[in-house]
């Protein structure tokens, strides 16, 4: 799984891993993580967030040579992770063609050390990739 980190540290192998939260996007298969440490995120409303936005890491991952460059980063299917210090629960929100695959799901929550508890799965309208969108567009009727 290729991935772009803050603060890539090694752990000693006996500590705990802390949750992260980020955005990915889901490439050839294959998760593509941008992740913040939950003690560094960011405030955003009610919510702790990664502060990248995806169009700003897509940018930094093609200048290291981990996304194409030839690709906007809309195409691909895509995601992010908040939490709510209130509620004490992740949200992990993505497009379907991510969703519908367990082990996408299973992959992004590893990388992201999420607990499978207190994590609530969901699509968002902003998270489509060109292709559900493309098919929407190809269901509705011609005027």
């Amino acid at each position: 799984m290729k991935k772009l980190h803050e603060g890539g540290q090694r752990r000693a192998a006996t500590s705990v891993r802390e949750p992260r939260v980020g955005i990915f996007w889901l490439v050839d298969g294959e998760p593509l993580v941008d992740g913040t440490p939950l003690r560094a995120a960011e405030d955003y409303g009610d919510f702790k967030t990664h502060p990248r936005s995806h169009l700003e890491a897509w940018s930094l991952l093609q200048q290291n040579g981990i996304a194409p460059p030839e690709v906007e980063y809309e195409e691909f299917p895509r995601g992010r992770v908040m939490y709510n210090p209130t509620t004490r629960r992740f949200t992990l929100l993505a497009d379907r063609c991510i969703l519908r695959d367990k082990n996408v799901v299973a992959k992004i929550m590893l990388e992201m050390n999420l607990p499978n508890r207190n994590t609530d799965k969901g699509t968002d309208a902003h998270y489509r990739c060109s292709a559900c969108l493309r098919s929407r567009s190809d269901r509705r009727p011609l005027r």
